[in-house]
């Protein structure tokens, strides 16, 4: 769903909320998955049954697939957020997430009346 959607539906407070929570979820996630990998890599004998080892070396993949992924996604929303959260504040009166949304980019704030872009272009590399 695009920023503007959630924001306009939810108000930027809550989706800057949720959006902070959603990334330390994935954080939280990684972090767990390269704990597990940890623990399967300690609890790893070549001296085993080879059903015993196959098993682990499949859930230290699985993890580090999660892992990976859901650090790769810790940091798109916490940039994400962060590039929004930077344009949050009205330069006119200086009010900070007091605004609505008039486009799918552009707000105006509700005390001054002031408009602004919220959400820049995406970037090409």
């Amino acid at each position: 769903m695009e920023p503007a959607d959630s924001i306009r539906r939810l108000g930027f407070a809550r989706w800057y909320e949720r959006r902070l929570i959603e990334g330390h979820a994935w954080f939280i996630s990684g972090f767990v998955c390269i704990a597990a990998i940890a623990a399967c890599m300690e609890e790893l004998s070549f001296k085993g049954s080879f059903l015993r080892l196959l098993l682990y070396m499949i859930v230290v993949a699985a993890a580090a697939a999660i892992g990976m992924y859901g650090l790769v996604r810790y940091q798109k929303i916490l940039v994400e957020a962060e590039q929004i959260g930077e344009h949050a504040t009205c330069r006119g009166c200086g009010a900070y997430a007091r605004f609505s949304l008039i486009s799918a980019s552009d707000v105006r704030c509700r005390k001054c009346r002031h408009e602004w872009r919220l959400i820049q272009p995406a970037q090409a590399d």
